[in-house]
Parts: structure tokens; C-alpha cells; sequence
């Protein structure tokens, strides 16, 4: 699937003091699922939810659970990520407040309450939800998680453990960089692409697009993929950006409403 086949769709921020930017087809289409991605807010006092950054680990905290009360939800489930495509399915709430893991870059639940949540400044959070279980995953997806199969991997978690047949799911990939400013070297394209011959120097690539082909490769139908319009670099001031070298991150968040 190329970008062109990919349909687009632009994000909309949600009413509220929490810059939250869902898609709106989702919004009105699943209305007991929360989904979005939160962007940079006020410039004077940016909505950074970075915890290994230089900002006073209170200030973020605060703004996560400010996060929590805006969506509603109970719990917040995040880990340290690796770019690899290790999933944790979560079975169980958890107790209420905020749960950061080790080692995880996708989570799975179907659980109400449970507020899923992946660190995002580029690569592309990927959120795949199966309407009829609820159950929904999210997935952090740079390159290298793309090259891992972590897409594949989420879609198969809920195949396999909610008996959700690939052509029920639909799938989102949220802000990240765009096809035009991502230029990487010949070794992601290969991984990203494999049986493709790379190019012999860098040139750009576009992720959500090989992420929504991959998609389809699962057996997803095209209707039911699409793409956030939104680029994290190019003129784009409501996200933060690693390339464009900003060390602040944005949060993307989805779950099952109680």
C-alpha cells in the first residue's frame, strides 16, 4: 500500500484544557473508546509527559494525571521503550494511578478504566481496535519496531487471544513524521522494507504508509485503515518533534471507557 492508497485523516483537538488530538471518524464512529494523541499545548508551559527528560518529574506527573482526568479513566499503563516489538496484554486494571513498565513498546487490553499509553516524537503510534470486543491495541512503531513486526504482533494479539478476525479490525496511524521529511539510510529501508532493494544513499521514507501496506498484508481491509494527516516536523507547531530537536514527548493514549 503506497501513501496514496492510504486515506488520510486530520486529527481534531478535543474541547478542554488537555491538548488532546483524536480522530474524529473514531470519536463519533466508537464513542466508548478513548483514542488520541496529546500534542504540545501552550508554548509557555508546554504539555510535556516526558519522565527521563530534564523537567521536574512532578510537573509531568501532574500533567499525566491531568491526562487521566480529562479521558476519564482510572489507570494509565505506559512503559520504557526499546523499539522493539515486545507487546504486554494487560488482563487486569491495575490499581489506579500510573503504571510505567520496563521493555514494552505495544500493550493490549480490553479492560475499562485502563488507559494504554506510548511515548511518541516521530515514530508512528499505531492503534488497532477490534469494535465488536473492545479490546484494542497501541503500538509503538519506529522503524525498527516497524522492521521487527510489532504492527503484525499487535494485530495478532487480538486475533489469537479475542478471536477477532483480521477483516473486523481497524487501524489508525497517529502523528509522526511524514514520508517527505523522514530520509533515513539504505538499512531502514531494507528493514522496513525487506525483498525490496534499498537505495544506495539516504533517501526518504514513508513509515505509515509501509505500516498501513503491512496492514493490509494482515488481511485488514482498506477501508479500515487510515492515516493522520499530521506531520511531527514539517511547519507542524502542535507536536514535539526529536529531528526538529525538541526533547519534549507527546503521549499517545487509547482504552475502553468504564
Amino acid at each position: 500500500m503506497s501513501a496514496a492508497d492510504a486515506r488520510s485523516v486530520a486529527e481534531a483537538r478535543a474541547p478542554g484544557d488537555v491538548p488532546l488530538w483524536v480522530h474524529p471518524e473514531w470519536a463519533e464512529r466508537f464513542p466508548g473508546i478513548v483514542q488520541g494523541t496529546t500534542g504540545r499545548g501552550d508554548e509557555a508551559e508546554p504539555f510535556d509527559l516526558g519522565l527521563s527528560g530534564q523537567q521536574p518529574v512532578g510537573a509531568s506527573l501532574n500533567r499525566w494525571r491531568a491526562l487521566l482526568r480529562a479521558t476519564g479513566m482510572a489507570t494509565v499503563a505506559h512503559a520504557r521503550q526499546v523499539h522493539a516489538a515486545d507487546i504486554w496484554v494487560h488482563r487486569e486494571r491495575g490499581a489506579p494511578g500510573i503504571l510505567v513498565m520496563d521493555g514494552f513498546d505495544g500493550h493490549v487490553s480490553d479492560r475499562a478504566g485502563l488507559l494504554l499509553a506510548v511515548s511518541i516524537a516521530d515514530c508512528v503510534p499505531v492503534f488497532v481496535l477490534d469494535p465488536e470486543s473492545s479490546a484494542i491495541a497501541l503500538l509503538h512503531s519506529g522503524w525498527r519496531g516497524t522492521a521487527a513486526g510489532i504492527v503484525e504482533r499487535g494485530i495478532h494479539r487480538l486475533v489469537e487471544s479475542w478471536n477477532a478476525p483480521p477483516e473486523r479490525l481497524w487501524l489508525h496511524c497517529g502523528p509522526a513524521v511524514c514520508g517527505a521529511c523522514y530520509e533515513v539510510g539504505p538499512e531502514v529501508h531494507a528493514g522496513v522494507h525487506p525483498g525490496r532493494e534499498p537505495p544506495t544513499a539516504n533517501t526518504p521514507i514513508d513509515l505509515r504508509a509501509a505500516i498501513a501496506g503491512r496492514a493490509r498484508a494482515q488481511g485488514l481491509p482498506a477501508e479500515q485503515i487510515t492515516v493522520s494527516s499530521h506531520c511531527t516536523l514539517c511547519g507542524e507547531p502542535d507536536f514535539f518533534s526529536h529531528r526538529g530537536g525538541s526533547p519534549g514527548r507527546q503521549m499517545a493514549v487509547a482504552g475502553v471507557r468504564g
